[in-house]
């Protein structure tokens, strides 16, 4: 068969196949379809579109499957945690039918065991309990725990804030209250004189007050100036012009 296009890309459009007859025979081949490969599930072949992700070839489940392993819920969750107390249970102490193991391998080693088989077989024929120890020293003491059990150890902590009155404006109504009770007292009051407390600092104030009116009112004698008792009687050898504290004569006129 021939071909008007261009001889490569008619060799591109055709495959050569043998024949029944064993000849070879030219089959075009025709143009992959976009629905085809759309249709194909194959990674290669599917196209995706600009701004869109690249289809999926694979069977997905649907849109409200949830992926991973599913788990068994807890039965112990954060409230049962936090709102419930686990007492502590103490291990159980060992009483007179346990065995003494210590005693046991010190009287195996005597009697010449050597392995941990010969030691299980001695075992089976030597028992030996163990021996519940005295009270060292002195008996126990009692502690306020054991006669009342209710007893609680550690510093009293502060009562809790009474958040109720703190909400419902308790305190501010019990304080309007006793405003209206002082006020209504002042009014009923015979004289209708109201008293004023004074405080420390205020009593102290109108104190200095006072003592400062007096000083001003009847001032200290003046102060003797300081001299040594030796030269109190000793009268002055210079007048009051030669010291030049004259009261007639300034002390910076010239001597004419």
């Amino acid at each position: 068969q021939g071909c008007s296009s261009s001889p490569p890309l008619c060799r591109s459009l055709q495959r050569a196949e043998r024949g029944a007859s064993g000849g070879l025979l030219i089959v075009p081949l025709v143009a992959m379809s976009e629905e085809y490969r759309s249709r194909s599930n194959h990674a290669l072949l599917v196209k995706d579109d600009v701004g869109k992700s690249k289809p999926t070839v694979y069977t997905l489940p649907p849109e409200g499957h949830a992926y991973g392993l599913t788990q068994p819920p807890d039965q112990e969750g954060a409230r049962e945690v936090t709102m419930h107390w686990a007492a502590h249970v103490p291990r159980r102490k060992p009483g007179a039918e346990c065995q003494d193991f210590r005693k046991l391998n010190r009287l195996a080693a005597t009697s010449g065991v050597r392995n941990a088989s010969e030691l299980a077989e001695w075992r089976t024929t030597n028992d030996v309990k163990l021996v519940p120890k005295g009270p060292a020293g002195s008996g126990p003491k009692v502690i306020p725990s054991d006669v009342i059990p209710s007893f609680a150890y550690g510093k009293k902590s502060r009562p809790s804030t009474p958040i109720a009155s703190v909400m419902g404006n308790h305190y501010g109504l019990e304080q309007e209250e006793l405003l209206n009770f002082q006020y209504k007292k002042l009014a009923d009051s015979p004289s209708g004189k109201r008293v004023v407390k004074m405080t420390a600092a205020s009593t102290r104030q109108i104190e200095h007050a006072r003592s400062a009116r007096q000083l001003v009112d009847n001032p200290l004698p003046p102060k003797e100036h300081f001299k040594m008792a030796k030269f109190k009687n000793v009268p002055g050898k210079m007048t009051a012009d030669q010291l030049g504290r004259s009261p007639m004569r300034s002390a910076s006129l010239p001597n004419l």
